[in-house]
C-alpha cells in the first residue's frame, strides 16, 4: 500500500511540475507588439546640423538627444546653441503583453520600462495608463497584433530611449 502511496505522491509532484515548466514556457513566449508612439522633447539646444536636419538638444535631466525635424521647419539656420526649444519625435515602442498569471511585472528605476493597462484599442491604436495615470498612445506597427488585446490587459512597456521623454513621463 505505502509504495500506491509513494507512486501517487510522485505522480502528482511530476504534474505539478509540468504545469509550472508550462507557465514559465507560455511566459517565455508572451505576445509582443511593436510600434511607435509620440514623445514630447525640450532642452536646450547643444547644435544643430543643417545638411541632416538633426537638432541636438541637452535635456533637465542633462541628457543628450538628438531628433530630425523636417525641412518645413523655418529658420533652422538661425537655431543658435543655448536656445530652449521644445517638440515631439516618434519613438521606438515594444509591449509584451503581460498574462494573470503571471507575476506582477516591476518598472525600471531608468524609466526604460513600464507597467501600464490598456485603456482602449481602436484598430492599430492603443492608449495605455501607468500606474501614475500618465497616457501613452501607441501606433502598433501590424495592427492584427492588438486583435486580441482588451481593456484592462496588462502590458509591459520597453521604452528603449526614455531619456527623450524628458520628464520621464510619456505623453500623447
Amino acid at each position: 500500500m505505502k509504495s500506491k502511496s509513494k507512486k501517487a505522491l510522485w505522480s502528482f509532484k511530476s504534474a505539478l511540475i509540468a504545469a509550472a515548466s508550462s507557465m514559465v514556457m507560455t511566459g517565455a513566449f508572451a505576445a509582443t507588439i511593436d510600434g511607435t508612439t509620440s514623445v514630447h522633447i525640450g532642452g536646450r539646444v547643444q547644435s544643430v546640423d543643417l545638411s541632416t536636419h538633426q537638432v541636438t538638444v541637452i535635456n533637465a535631466q542633462g541628457h543628450t538627444e538628438a531628433f530630425q525635424v523636417g525641412n518645413d521647419v523655418p529658420n533652422l539656420d538661425k537655431l543658435k546653441a543655448g536656445t530652449n526649444v521644445v517638440g515631439t519625435s516618434q519613438r521606438a515602442v515594444r509591449l509584451t503583453v503581460l498574462d494573470a498569471s503571471s507575476l506582477a511585472a516591476l518598472p525600471t528605476a531608468d524609466g526604460s520600462q513600464i507597467v501600464a493597462s490598456v485603456a482602449r484599442v481602436d484598430g492599430g491604436l492603443m492608449t495605455l495608463k501607468d500606474t501614475q495615470g500618465a497616457v501613452l498612445t501607441v501606433q502598433a506597427n501590424s495592427p492584427a497584433d492588438t486583435a486580441s488585446v482588451i481593456p484592462g490587459t496588462r502590458v509591459l512597456v520597453n521604452l528603449p530611449n526614455p531619456t527623450a521623454l524628458g520628464s520621464g513621463k510619456a505623453l500623447k
